[in-house]
């Protein structure tokens, strides 16, 4: 009894002393580190890197740094983007002056052709501040055909507790692909729309075009495992609050590797339409070309941990920016933070039929 006694009295004082011990943390607001940030293409010939200082308060931009990209040990030196301008007016004296833009970031391009397997370094340099990041450029998917273009309607949406009937017309895309082999592969989805609009009067004699885009479009997936990157849960769930909604569209290779797979998604039928009214009092006639482009973009796991973690801050709510010191997101970079990624892209075209419209 006397042991168990000593014991608990033991026990008690361990647990008052941890109570209060308190570990007090501080910062320094002027203790900052290099960032970059970049989303590089083998479907661009001009690539941009964003440079910043990063502090617990704030984002700074970072002037005068020296960029350098290593494609397979051939040295580009990145020239740096001025900052845009934009009017201001004196409101006692009326003069107007132009003020550049405060970004939180400074903008460097350069000038590459990249291509799937080669090696990207990034290097970026001030002063003492030295920093880099080393990406391979994974193999690209094979996108082997979009084989039916179909209307459909989703008539019932529902959330927990409650059902909402409405009806929304969609055109379904049935997209058939092919993993790159050997190898883990992290992709997403990047739908577009261009819009070439022809101007003309009756005769035809005299014309103009207009074009648009391409835009970007955004897309359901009507819990397709493998574009919900394994979850069949989505937005307006009843597990609404227990599994992520993919904002970020991204997923992996876990359920098709080394094999084909085919994935559904759908596009809200107003993309494709054309409502050319603002044109009736200058033009008899009016042609509209509709092209869809869709983009698979193929990239690394580094990319792809990221982009989950920023999926994760959106559905829960993190309001912080993802680039302030300290960051809990996944970073590459080699004496600093951030992200940078390499992508190697495929991509399809769909154009629909010609609309014609006479006033």
């Amino acid at each position: 009894m006397r042991k168990y006694l000593i014991f608990s009295i033991l026990i008690t004082a361990l647990v008052s002393v941890a109570c209060e011990n308190t570990i007090k943390y501080e910062y320094d607001l002027n203790d900052g580190e290099m960032t970059i940030l970049g989303q590089l293409s083998t479907a661009d010939t001009t690539h941009t890197i964003f440079l910043s200082m990063s502090y617990p308060d704030r984002i700074d931009s970072l002037p005068g740094a020296t960029v350098e990209c290593f494609v397979n040990g051939s040295r580009t030196l990145a020239r740096p983007i001025p900052a845009c301008y934009r009017e201001e007016t004196d409101w006692m004296t009326g003069e107007i002056s132009l003020v550049p833009n405060h970004l939180p970031y400074t903008k460097y391009e350069f000038e590459a052709i990249l291509k799937p397997g080669d090696k990207v370094r990034i290097e970026a340099t001030k002063g003492q501040m030295d920093v880099w990041t080393e990406v391979v450029i994974p193999q690209p998917i094979t996108l082997i055909a979009i084989d039916t273009v179909t209307l459909v309607k989703s008539s019932v949406y529902q959330s927990f507790g409650e059902t909402e009937t409405y009806e929304q017309e969609y055109v379904e895309f049935t997209v058939r692909l092919s993993d790159a082999k050997g190898t883990d592969s992290y992709y997403s989805m990047d739908p577009k729309i261009s819009t070439v609009i022809k101007l003309s009067s009756e005769n035809e004699e005299d014309f103009s075009t207009i074009s648009r885009g391409p835009s970007e479009v955004s897309y359901e997936t009507f819990h397709d495992l493998i574009l919900e990157d394994g979850y069949s849960s989505g937005m307006g769930d009843m597990f609404e609050d227990l599994v992520p909604v993919n904002y970020t569209r991204c997923f992996s290779d876990k359920m098709f590797r080394d094999s084909e797979a085919a994935v559904r998604l759908y596009i809200p039928t107003y993309y494709f339409r054309s409502y050319p009214y603002e044109y009736y009092n200058i033009a008899s006639k009016i042609v509209v070309d509709k092209t869809f482009h869709l983009s698979v973009k193929s990239f690394d796991r580094d990319f792809y941990n990221y982009l989950r973690a920023i999926n994760n801050m959106q559905c829960y709510g993190y309001e912080v920016s993802p680039i302030i010191e300290p960051t809990m997101l996944p970073s590459n970079i080699t004496g600093g933070m951030g992200i940078v990624s390499v992508a190697s892209e495929s991509g399809m075209d769909i154009t629909f039929p010609t609309e014609v419209y006479h006033r």
